[in-house]
């Protein structure tokens, strides 16, 4: 059998046409294979990263597409469009999964191994179900693409141990632990967006992306339409996510009030818009996260807490004060009822209250 003889490749921009190339000589001959446009591709790292779907040689396809050659294949063509979930999915194939079964064919690949290779990850069982799963989005993706025979999903084999488990217990505050936390932040408008995040239990990357048009002071409700991800701007998480939320007459008079001293005011302004950015711009949640709630809440006596702590103790407060299930998932606006029993803990008041109802039944 004649040897096949194959130079590594590499990436080039073809000016002309503002395109990107993947080229490499095969047995004194040069193969050209184009990956996307400048446009797609905007740096050379996300090209190359796009190329190594094409950089498996004669030798591996024979024997069947290696993993690593079907996992930049999805990342290219099924990758999910939300910037966060897509670089969660990257960083979980290009640290954990390439390393590990990169030259791999997908036909050697057994669930077996992949759960010994799991179990034995140092890793929280959070992530190594993360692991898991987008291994398994891999192969469903080789099989819609004709890569591996359509047949049941090897990674359905797998079981991860401790995959649901926290390893960091939810913190939720209790009423007088709020009033001591809130009493400290006292800038604007850092303290009102806090307090609105608070009263609506809305995710920080919804509170930061809100405009006075959002909301609606005749019928006192808002409408949570849009996202702020790493900059961008994008669509809300969930359609459930995107619904009208009321608004207590206490949170209007505090909005109107901010909405009132603030210079950007108009219905097409951000709510907490940048001053040293001329409106244009919103202020930073992280910065608010650093500058504000971590010195407040490490003043009070909390420890470290962040916005998501708002969300986890506004739902615990629902639950407290006896409101229906439903109406909970509505208010957090969870997509399933399983969602919106994660979110939260017990509020001890409220436990105790409740416990001794039980008590005095048995104690009489």
């Amino acid at each position: 059998m004649k040897r096949v003889r194959q130079q590594n490749g590499g990436v080039y921009l073809d000016r002309r046409v503002n395109t990107w190339y993947y080229r490499r000589t095969v047995n004194g001959k040069r193969q050209l294979t184009r990956i996307g446009t400048l446009e797609e591709f905007p740096t050379k790292a996300e090209a190359e990263r796009a190329s190594h779907a094409h950089q498996s040689s004669p030798a591996a396809n024979e024997a069947g597409v290696t993993f690593k050659a079907a996992a930049y294949r999805y990342m290219k063509e099924k990758m999910p469009g939300r910037p966060t979930t897509a670089g969660g999915y990257r960083n979980y194939l290009e640290n954990y999964c390439i390393p590990k079964w990169g030259e791999s064919p997908l036909s050697e690949i057994r669930p077996m191994e992949v759960w010994l290779w799991l179990k034995a990850t140092p890793r929280a069982g959070k992530i190594k179900a993360h692991v898991k799963s987008v291994m398994r989005q891999v192969f469903e993706f080789s099989m819609l693409a004709d890569l591996f025979p359509v047949q049941r999903n090897p990674m359905d084999l797998v079981t991860v141990e401790g995959a649901s488990k926290r390893t960091k217990a939810k913190r939720v505050l209790t009423y007088d632990e709020w009033e001591r936390f809130i009493a400290r932040v006292t800038s604007e408008p850092q303290r009102t967006a806090i307090i609105t995040c608070m009263c609506l239990g809305i995710r920080r990357e919804e509170v930061w992306a809100l405009k006075w048009s959002d909301f609606d002071f005749t019928t006192n409700t808002v409408m949570i339409q849009r996202a702020i991800v790493e900059s961008k701007v994008l669509s809300v998480k969930t359609d459930a996510s995107e619904a009208p939320l009321p608004l207590d007459e206490s949170l209007v008079r505090l909005l109107l009030d901010w909405r009132s001293k603030s210079e950007f005011n108009r219905d097409e302004d951000w709510v907490w818009a940048s001053p040293y950015q001329a409106g244009e711009m919103r202020l930073h949640f992280q910065s608010i996260q650093k500058e504000h709630i971590l010195p407040a809440s490490v003043a009070s006596g909390l420890g470290n807490i962040g916005w998501h702590t708002l969300r986890h103790t506004d739902r615990a407060w629902l639950n407290a004060s006896g409101t229906p299930l439903g109406i909970q998932k509505d208010l957090t606006r969870h997509s399933s009822i399983t969602m919106t029993t994660q979110y939260g803990a017990g509020v001890v008041p409220a436990m105790r209250e409740a416990n001794s109802k039980v008590v005095k039944m048995v104690i009489q």
